[in-house]
């Protein structure tokens, strides 16, 4: 499956959610980052490469030639991204989807619904452009009615309500450790009960007892967060991934 994460605005999580969400989820996909700002990613994940927006050409043999490929679309590039999809004959054409994140905010919300309707322009068909709902506090329902209504009125992309991800302070702190969810999962497995007592033993020592304190709230919320994650996943992409498969 080859995914698209874009949007032309930017602190919506692209990049957390490409590392987390969807790369873990297939297959380990490469992940193709158009320079995006945060960088953090490439230490989230095996295989990764960095072009520019404009490098278009480049990028769309990458979607040829691999089998599963997620593409990270920093905002600043969203637009040198855009108009080399227009520049070819159906650019789209090797995407199986288009994933553009929104977070709670008018603005944000209002910057998703255009980055739809622009890949709808193209001609884009509906069912290739999905919305994900990032930082969830209570509901979808509560916290994005402007996308809601929209997709209603334009009818031209997805916005499952199901196709969402919590506000989590756990994407911080794997970022600033460099360790992927799939690990975490596996280090609470083994060490939980390690890491209680080495915490009490650098109590004294700010450096390390920050880093233990780190490890402790990602040791104490893996699985939850990746289960939650799974249902995300399913939700987006569950019927499509068997078809295009």
């Amino acid at each position: 499956m080859k995914i698209i994460v874009a949007g032309i605005g930017g602190n919506v999580g692209k990049s957390t959610l490409a590392a987390h969400l969807l790369v873990p989820r297939m297959n380990d996909a490469k992940l193709l980052i158009v320079e995006s700002i945060n960088q953090d990613t490439k230490d989230l994940v095996d295989d990764f490469e960095t072009v520019r927006g404009e490098k278009f050409r480049q990028i769309y043999l990458e979607l040829v030639v691999n089998d599963d490929l997620v593409v990270d679309v920093g905002a600043s590039n969203a637009e040198d991204f855009f108009a080399g999809l227009t520049s070819l004959n159906q650019g789209y054409d090797e995407v199986d989807f288009f994933l553009i994140p929104t977070v709670p905010g008018s603005k944000e919300q209002d910057e998703s619904i255009l980055t739809a309707r622009m890949l709808a322009a193209m001609g884009v068909d509906k069912s290739k452009i999905q919305i994900v709902f990032n930082r969830v506090r209570r509901s979808v329902e509560e916290e994005f009615p402007v996308v809601l209504n929209a997709a209603k009125e334009f009818d031209c992309f997805i916005a499952n309500p199901d196709c969402m991800v919590f506000e989590n302070d756990i994407y911080a702190d794997l970022a600033g450790l460099k360790m992927p969810l799939n690990e975490a999962c596996v280090f609470a497995e083994n060490s939980l009960n390690k890491l209680k007592t080495d915490l009490r033993k650098v109590a004294k020592f700010s450096e390390q007892y920050f880093r233990y304190a780190r490890l402790l709230n990602v040791a104490k919320k893996a699985v939850n967060t990746s289960g939650q994650l799974d249902d995300a996943f399913r939700a987006l992409f569950g019927e499509a991934e068997d078809a295009v498969k």
